[in-house]
């Protein structure tokens, strides 16, 4: 799911029922489909009740293998806090060309991979690059990110600004002989390649 944005909660909205990814893939959302969120995440009180009252859970590799051989669908953020440091009004950044592990994760276990992309999410907040070098250094070395940022008012209410989720094809990927095996990297990086063009092809196809 691109972008992060500040936070991701908006694009969210494509995997309630009747949506139009439900519409396309009937039988997923709700008991079926879950969010892989930051463990970090999971340590805070307050925020740890927030995501488990959503179908959110921890995003290291034991829980999402453990989701996977239950036969459930993920849907995660790529980009994550690097990605949300990044983010400014008007442009759509992605981190993507590094970001390997859901790819590695789907081809363990023959999971095809549906590309869904919130236009109009990078616009919520606005940004700023105060102490921008010290900030990608803190979410590096200790995987905390701190945006800085304001919405409407100078508050953290997000900005009116209409999101269109779309959604674009699947990446068929092969099926493994074993399920859980670790897939050659050559082959990680193919369809991480074949992946990214998708992303770009869905953006531009709709923004342009």
């Amino acid at each position: 799911v691109h972008p992060h944005g500040i936070h991701c909660m908006p694009l969210s909205l494509f995997h309630r029922k009747g949506s139009e990814f439900d519409k396309r893939f009937p039988g997923i959302c709700e008991k079926n489909l879950s969010g892989l969120v930051a463990t970090v995440m999971f340590k805070i009180p307050g925020v740890r009740e927030l995501f488990l009252s959503l179908p959110y859970i921890d995003a290291s590799r034991s829980v999402a293998e453990e989701a996977l051989r239950e036969n459930r669908s993920l849907f995660v953020c790529t980009g994550s806090g690097e990605e949300s440091l990044l983010t400014k009004r008007g442009e759509d950044v992605l981190v993507l060309s590094k970001r390997k592990g859901f790819i590695r994760l789907a081809l363990s276990y023959g999971c095809d991979i549906v590309p869904i992309f919130g236009v109009g999410n990078s616009d919520l907040f606005e940004t700023y690059n105060f102490g921008a070098t010290i900030r990608m250094w803190l979410h590096k070395r200790l995987h905390v990110s701190i945006p800085i940022f304001h919405g409407r008012y100078f508050t953290p209410l997000p900005y009116r600004v209409p999101i269109r989720v779309l959604v674009g094809e699947p990446l068929k990927v092969p099926q493994p002989q074993h399920r859980g095996e670790k897939p050659d990297e050559e082959i990680v990086e193919k369809y991480l390649k074949q992946y990214i063009e998708q992303v770009k092809e869905l953006h531009k196809r709709h923004t342009v």
